[in-house]
């Protein structure tokens, strides 16, 4: 239930409860940092993720990318909310 690929970055929600981790294998994983269960596999994106980190108020995840975008997700569901390109 991991990653197949290399971790690059990982940061913990605001309160701590939930770890966010960005991996070459092109997901970004949700994690309990209290069980460390897996809630949620982000996945979508077109190439490997650099990094993840969590709104101020642990309601978004955003994903940077190697292929120049950011996606925002919802942490509650993992859904795409937005994909910014232009960098």
């Amino acid at each position: 239930q991991g990653h197949t690929g290399e971790v690059g970055s990982a940061a913990f929600s605001p309160d701590g409860s939930r770890v966010a981790s960005a991996s070459r294998d092109g997901t970004v994983r949700i994690w309990d940092a209290h069980t460390g269960q897996c809630l949620h596999t982000l996945q979508g994106h077109r190439s490997l993720v650099r990094s993840a980190a969590f709104s101020p108020d642990g309601s978004r995840i955003a994903s940077a990318l190697n292929d120049g975008t950011v996606r925002i997700w919802y942490a509650g569901t993992g859904q795409c909310l937005h994909t910014l390109k232009g960098h």
